[in-house]
């Protein structure tokens, strides 16, 4: 039988993808992506014989000559964890990167009208900066138990002893769940063939107020004894030792053929919710909010940046020009910064899809004692709607959007416009979405005026960025 063909070549790293990934060019001017690869690397690399989707895969054989930009990586995961993809560069030149493609996706605004693009903002720490993080449960053929995160470039868990993005408490619950996992003939829930019982472990925590919560989420196919409830308790708990100060909940999953998902959630010990406190300085205000976190609660993962997030959206707001006007917030989650916003407004009108986010929003008005704010459930195409077919409906000045990656619907943008505000300012985690919706709206009557990156996930590509949009 004669041996596999392995293709070996030196090949200088270029660029990266706004995926984060390294790429390099052969002679032929294939486009190839090397993981763990660095811009600046000359590096020796096996490659795939065949291109799939016009790329081809590689792998570094070994580095002739490391990138200036290179640095080693505190995880030892990290080759093979898809935890992070970037933590072998030097954070300043993640910032220099996110820059760029901040700069590159919206070259031609730029060039074309005088926007004002500012420096990304650095996060406030680059290890150990998440609130919450969801691990998985799998099994391979052999039944060997796994409880981590997903592997780069794959779709198998790895076991993780220490994740440096959260908190070193994260990892000791980890460790313990997975000594409670090895105790019991429980089977990772299998996405493919839908049979097994654990699926994620969800761990949050309060960075202002070091509140914490574990989930054990499962499938129904098992119940849990009351006790290996008590022992699963008791392992978490020993994580977390002289602290008891924790919220526990166990999650089912009900799936059944041709009916509507749903959760069962039980409280194994502590309290409904933990606490988090924002503290904003925005406009010349100090400003410190309170807020109920529950197990399907979002809350932005970057505590400490989300503050600064909030804060600069608002400050290129007029405090004099808004304290009599309205402000709409699409997409609010649990309301964070339409809490905010309304220190400053007459009133602000939220709209949320999640009826869980809209509730938990309810009781952050009441725990912060914020009247002029009113939540609304609902889709925010269909909500606008009807709100704009009441002719009593006062028009808001100011409109807040964060939408999801996608980015804002048709139907969201031609309601946006029919509003007609003042000023439009548009978070977003997806700088191509939010690019195609501003062409748009640039289309009718706004010109983009400024543009500020904040970094809130560094030794990854994600970008946080702010668009301030004014009616012409």
């Amino acid at each position: 039988m004669s041996e596999k063909k392995v293709i070996i070549k030196e090949l200088t790293i270029e660029k990266f993808s706004q995926k984060g990934k390294a790429i390099a060019f052969d002679e032929k001017k294939n486009k190839i992506v090397i993981t763990n690869a660095v811009v600046k690397d000359v590096i020796l690399a096996e490659l795939n014989k065949k291109k799939h989707k016009g790329i081809i895969k590689g792998r570094i054989l070994e580095i002739l000559k490391p990138s200036s930009f290179r640095e080693n990586p505190k995880c030892k995961h990290f080759d093979i964890c898809g935890g992070c993809i970037w933590q072998n560069i030097k954070y300043l030149s993640q910032l220099e990167q996110k820059q760029f493609f901040l700069i590159d996706t919206f070259q031609d605004f730029i060039n074309k009208t005088n926007v004002e693009v500012h420096p990304i903002v650095k996060s406030k720490n680059i290890f150990e900066y998440r609130n919450k993080m969801e691990f998985s449960f799998s099994q391979n053929r052999k039944k060997t138990k796994f409880l981590g995160l997903i592997m780069k470039g794959g779709r198998f868990v790895i076991d993780i002893q220490r994740c440096h993005l959260a908190d070193i408490w994260f990892s000791k619950v980890l460790i313990e769940v997975k000594n409670w996992w090895e105790k019991y003939d429980v089977d990772a829930f299998n996405y493919f063939n839908g049979d097994g019982f654990l699926k994620n472990l969800t761990v949050k925590g309060g960075k202002n107020t070091q509140d914490k919560m574990v989930i054990l989420t499962t499938s129904d196919s098992y119940i849990l004894t009351d006790e290996e409830k008590k022992d699963f308790i008791d392992h978490v708990l020993k994580s977390i030792h002289p602290d008891k100060k924790i919220s526990i909940f166990l999650n089912t999953q009900i799936s059944k053929k041709g009916v509507k998902t749903t959760f069962n959630l039980q409280k194994l010990y502590g309290d409904e919710f933990i606490r988090e406190d924002l503290n904003i300085n925005a406009l010349g205000k100090k400003i410190k909010l309170s807020f109920q976190i529950g197990p399907n609660s979002f809350f932005q993962p970057n505590t400490h940046m989300a503050e600064v997030l909030y804060a600069t959206a608002i400050n290129y707001l007029d405090k004099q020009e808004i304290k009599d006007k309205t402000a709409l917030d699409l997409y609010s989650g649990t309301g964070t910064i339409a809490m905010i916003l309304s220190k400053f407004v007459k009133k602000v009108i939220a709209i949320e899809l999640s009826e869980n986010a809209c509730n938990m929003a309810k009781e952050n008005m009441n725990l912060n004692n914020i009247k002029n704010f009113e939540m609304i459930n609902g889709d925010v195409s269909k909500v606008l709607a009807t709100l704009l077919s009441n002719e009593n409906f006062e028009k808001p000045q100011i409109v807040i959007v964060d939408p999801p990656r996608s980015g804002l619907t048709d139907d969201a943008i031609d309601n946006i416009l029919k509003i007609y505000p003042e000023t439009i300012i548009y978070i977003s985690c997806n700088i191509n979405t939010q690019l195609e919706n501003i062409k748009v709206l640039a289309e009718n009557n706004y010109q983009l005026k400024i543009l500020h990156p904040i970094d809130q996930f560094p030794h990854t590509f994600h970008i946080e960025n702010i668009a301030i949009l004014k009616r012409t």
